[in-house]
Order: structure tokens, then C-alpha cells, then sequence
């Protein structure tokens, strides 16, 4: 009689977990990403194709970029989530991103994938230096600029200008600045 009511509670124990398990598991896909047959996610809300959804989806650990219902793995950019833009990369946010992305005609600056609206200095993209204002290219900074206290660099259209070699006059002073960085070691008269 023992090992008949053994079996019954682990019978039990076992059919339980099996029902738990299939609610969690319905669960996870009733406002999610499927995939289907042809291999397209789509975006699940209630257990149905939500074909107007544009936003971030969490799957699993993962958050993906779905436009108009479908996960979009050709989307590069910004996008809003709860008040913070966000960047994507190949439709998966990228938690890793630091520099600049396009949006709208506007170049931004992301900072650890979540655009830095406090953010003013240079930051490289592509192998050139940009001065980025608020999060904003700026590109009508011209002149010296002094990047993070000890380095100063001479900015054409925000860019450093390493084809400059000349005299800038910073504020009523004169200095000299070679190959778009100022030289403090030039002492002789200037040609």
C-alpha cells in the first residue's frame, strides 16, 4: 500500500510539472517572438501576429528589433523604448556600442548602446575624430579645442584637422598647431 501511494504521488508530482511546465512555456510565446515555418520571427502579444508593433522585444536574455510585427535583422539605428533611444545594430541591441550613429539626417553619439544626451567631446568613428555637443555632431565647430584637460586639437567643420599646419589666434593668443595638434615646443618666428 506504501509503495502504492509512492507511485500515485510521484505520478501526480510528475503530471503537475508537466502542465506547469506547458503553461510556461505557452506563456513565454503569448507576448513574444515566434518563428515560423519560413523562418521569420514575428511578434506574438496574446497569442496573436501583432502586425503594428515597432519597438524592442526581450527574448530570452535578448532584445531584438521588431518593425511592423516582424524582427527586422537589417536595422541599424536609434530607437525609442520607455523614454530612452536605444541603438541596434544588425537588429539586436547592442549593449556593447560606443560612438555614433545615424538618425534621421542627425549623427548622435551612444554611449554603452543608450544615447548620451550630457555627452560633449571627440569621439572617433571610423578612423576620424568628431566633436560631438550634447550628443549632437556638431558641425560647425571650428578652432582649438581642448580634449579632456591635456590634449588640444584645431577642428575644421568638427573634425581634427590633421592636414593643418599654422598659427591660431585663441582668444588673443597666438599658437602654433602642427598637423592638427598645437605644438608647445615651437619657439622659433613663424614663416
Amino acid at each position: 500500500m506504501k509503495k502504492f501511494k509512492k507511485l500515485i504521488a510521484v505520478a501526480l508530482a510528475v503530471i503537475l510539472s508537466l502542465s506547469v511546465m506547458s503553461v510556461v512555456a505557452f506563456a513565454s510565446t503569448t507576448d513574444s517572438l515566434k518563428r515560423t515555418d519560413d523562418g521569420t520571427w514575428l511578434y506574438m502579444e496574446n497569442g496573436e501576429h501583432n502586425a503594428y508593433y515597432t519597438g524592442l522585444v526581450k527574448y530570452y536574455d535578448t532584445w531584438y528589433y521588431v518593425e511592423n510585427g516582424e524582427l527586422n535583422w537589417n536595422y541599424t539605428g536609434l530607437t525609442k523604448y520607455y523614454d530612452t533611444w536605444y541603438f541596434v545594430g544588425n537588429g539586436v541591441l547592442n549593449w556593447d556600442y560606443t560612438g555614433l550613429t545615424k538618425y534621421y539626417d542627425t549623427w548622435y553619439y551612444v554611449e554603452d548602446s543608450v544615447l548620451n544626451w550630457n555627452y560633449t567631446g571627440l569621439t572617433k568613428y571610423y578612423d576620424t575624430w568628431y566633436y560631438v555637443e550634447n550628443s549632437v555632431l556638431n558641425w560647425n565647430k571650428n578652432g582649438l579645442y581642448n580634449y579632456y584637460g591635456n590634449e588640444w586639437c584645431y577642428l575644421t567643420n568638427s573634425q581634427i584637422d590633421t592636414y593643418y599646419t599654422g598659427l591660431v589666434n585663441y582668444y588673443g593668443t597666438w599658437y602654433y598647431v602642427e598637423d592638427g595638434f598645437l605644438n608647445w615646443d615651437y619657439c622659433r618666428p613663424y614663416k
